[in-house]
């Protein structure tokens, strides 16, 4: 009987190594995924120095990914182009399982008085395929973040997030995807205001964003943004805020190689203004209703093939709402609009327009549930490509649904079995694909 025991038990672990084969890696259009720093801040806290938490965490996870390249499969025949990354056709149908080890730290200290935190924290994630090696990938990131409230009413934050790394699900503007690419961003956001009688607010802000690749083929993806902008904000109920805010958002494009110079770069700016509705945390209702309207223009009139810069003009939305439906439910509504350049070669750009929904779920016996759904719509001023066959303008539907079961096994370890679909159906032929991932992952949080 102890024999059967142990070798059950052997078979146990050895099954688990199997799947964890793959994580639940941060991928582009995914909403509701739960990450180390999730988890350490809903879990974590039982170490304490004074008012400083240190929060250690570490996840194993295996996720089966039967399209690992992001490929659609497509063969060089005229009646079935392929894929075309930099020229060749090189996007196969694969699957693989991949092994993601990822560690974390965070660091929070209460300011005294309830004035608000400081945290510092990291991420890491090592992802190891079983077959495909080349595609292994890791992403390192470090995290801070301060807020203060004054009792005279000043009001501070910063945040900054610096992330390394060379995973295959590209950027902001979805370049490269299926291939591990070397890269690292900063994204900075700092804002300073002042609370009139906590009736009134007016709050200055700055953005500052860096990307940048380590290959020279990837130059046309080098960029820094900075953002400046101010707001306004008045207390319309006891915890609702009515607010306007005007940005002013400059893109430069940092490198010039291969025929691009500052003279025919796609750097731009951008004139946002926006208004809508803010909650303060602990009610049913949390987040903002914002929409705008957003002017596009170029600093340069044509690209290095003499194609002319388009400057526009559109609606942009930066919506998030959560809405605590019952005491086990709370329900999360996205929608997102942008404008987005996809380049520094090119006058191209596309139209974002993105709405999900999120559920999480607590369940009997331990077990919670999250489920999510984003729908995201991508309108290009270019042609698809000369493969398509077709002068029609670029249109790309994209798709990601995901849901998830946690069981809680311990009150700091929990293990976590989830299923996600992703699929892109674009006029252009070379650029579709349908990915589907299911993923198993034990994570423990101190």
């Amino acid at each position: 009987m102890k024999k059967r025991s142990v070798f059950s038990t052997y078979l146990a672990v050895a099954l688990l190594i199997f799947l964890c084969s793959q994580a639940g890696a941060e991928v582009i259009w995914q909403e509701g995924a739960m990450t180390v720093e999730d988890e350490m801040s809903e879990e974590g806290g039982r170490i304490k120095i004074g008012k400083l938490k240190v929060i250690p965490a570490l996840k194993v996870a295996g996720v089966y990914d039967d399209n690992i390249f992001l490929g659609n499969g497509y063969t060089n025949n005229p009646n079935n182009p392929g894929t075309m990354v930099n020229g060749s056709l090189t996007k196969p149908l694969e699957s693989d399982y991949i092994m993601h080890v990822m560690p974390g730290l965070l660091l929070n200290y209460a300011l005294p008085g309830g004035r608000g935190n400081v945290n510092l924290g990291y991420e890491g994630d090592w992802a190891f395929y079983r077959d495909f090696t080349v595609q292994n990938w890791n992403n390192q990131r470090g995290l801070f973040n301060a807020d203060y409230t004054a009792p005279a009413g000043l009001l501070l934050g910063i945040s900054n997030i610096f992330n390394s790394g060379n995973d295959p699900y590209g950027d902001a503007t979805q370049y490269a995807l299926g291939y591990t690419r070397q890269r690292w961003n900063n994204d900075l956001k700092a804002k300073a205001g002042w609370d009139f009688f906590n009736r009134f607010r007016v709050i200055g802000y700055y953005d500052f964003y860096k990307q940048k690749y380590d290959d020279d083929r990837d130059y046309t993806q080098n960029w820094t943004t900075n953002k400046f902008g101010i707001g306004f904000e008045m207390r319309v109920l006891p915890k609702t805020w009515a607010f306007v805010r005007y940005r002013y958002e400059m893109q430069n494009f940092d490198t010039n190689l291969f025929g691009t110079t500052d003279q025919n770069n796609a750097s731009n700016k951008q004139n946002i203004v926006s208004g809508g509705l803010a909650w303060d945390g602990g009610g049913k209702l949390g987040g903002e209703l914002n929409f705008g309207w957003s002017w596009l223009s170029f600093d340069n009139d044509f690209d290095q093939n003499a194609r002319k810069y388009e400057n526009n003009n559109t609606w942009v939305a930066a919506t998030s709402i959560d809405y605590q439906v019952l005491a086990r439910t709370r329900l999360t509504l996205n929608v997102a609009r942008a404008m987005r350049p996809t380049g520094a070669d090119k006058q191209e750009y596309y139209d974002d327009t993105a709405v999900g929904i999120n559920l999480s779920q607590d369940l009997p016996y331990k077990f919670s549930m999250t489920a999510g759904f984003i729908y995201a719509k991508n309108d290009y001023n270019t042609q698809v490509s000369a493969l398509s066959r077709s002068t029609d303008k670029r249109e790309d539907d994209n798709y990601n649904a995901n849901v998830s079961f946690k069981y809680k096994i311990r009150p700091w370890l929990d293990a976590n079995l989830g299923y996600r679909y992703m699929k892109k159906d674009s006029n252009d032929v070379t650029q579709s694909f349908t990915d589907n991932q299911v993923m198993l992952s034990v994570g423990a949080s101190y």
